[in-house]
């Protein structure tokens, strides 16, 4: 794993690619790559956790237990996820987030089936109904227009989180604003996985254009950002290492 590695690195998810920064951090021998993580940050910008890493190893000039920390986060939450996934529920999600691949797995005696919304461009969606399927889990894929019939279907929806705001705004996958939006539509609720690690007290909506836009081969003017902005009131909880926390209290979290 070398810095090229990382930052072309499109299709893992946010936490893998915080490892990997962790991994290739402590096999270098030379530690002054701040200009490095300046470039890491800015390539992923949008991404709280990578932006977390970066910060914490500049400030520490060290990874030692970030990991860990992390791990053990991120393990809270997937067991309070339980507090969530009632028995034969229809679970419905978008994209690909280890964190709720991991507690729909942990909790699939209680899941009667699975809705995915496929996740163009990198069919995250899609690699991730592979995976459930092995773990025998019932899996319906749908493509991401198919937000009516999602809401319709589901009981409620568990979606990641690349980023939430101090005051409990989402930055997730594109699709989910539309999605959560239809939810509240149809009176079902629309929870996200997330982690203290995840929360940026600086992001606003005047940040969001810092996103990356990403490469589209066409012959047009085009915005293909991978996340989209959801407000807090659309979403109806956030599942964390401290049990379920409403968006307005995401701060205590802190």
């Amino acid at each position: 794993m070398d810095f090229d590695d990382i930052i072309n690195d499109n299709k893992s998810p946010s936490t893998k690619i915080a490892f990997n920064i962790i991994d290739w951090y402590n096999s270098l021998n030379n530690k002054n790559i701040n200009d490095l993580l300046d470039k890491i940050k800015y390539n992923y910008y949008g991404m709280a956790i990578i932006s977390y890493v970066c910060d914490y190893i500049r400030i520490n000039s060290s990874a030692e237990n970030v990991k860990e920390l992390i791990n053990r986060h991120l393990k809270e939450s997937i067991v309070n996820s339980a507090k969530i996934i009632n028995k034969n529920s229809t679970v419905g999600t978008l994209s690909y987030s280890s964190t709720v691949r991991d507690a729909l797995i942990r909790n699939q005696n209680n899941i009667k089936s699975v809705y995915l919304l496929e996740s163009m461009p990198e069919l995250e969606g899609i690699s991730l109904a592979r995976i459930l399927s092995q773990s025998n889990i019932n899996v319906t894929v749908l493509h991401d227009s198919e937000i009516y019939e999602m809401a319709k279907n589901v009981d409620y929806c568990i979606i990641g989180s690349d980023l939430v705001t101090y005051n409990g705004a989402l930055i997730h996958k594109t699709g989910t604003y539309p999605l959560a939006m239809a939810m509240k539509d149809n009176n079902k609720p629309i929870y996200s996985l997330t982690i203290r690690e995840k929360i940026d007290k600086n992001f606003n909506t005047n940040n969001y254009n810092k996103i990356k836009n990403h490469e589209w081969n066409i012959p047009f003017n085009n915005i293909n950002r991978f996340f989209d902005f959801t407000r807090s009131k659309f979403i109806t909880e956030y599942i964390t290492e401290k049990g379920l926390i409403k968006p307005g209290e995401i701060k205590n979290l802190l």
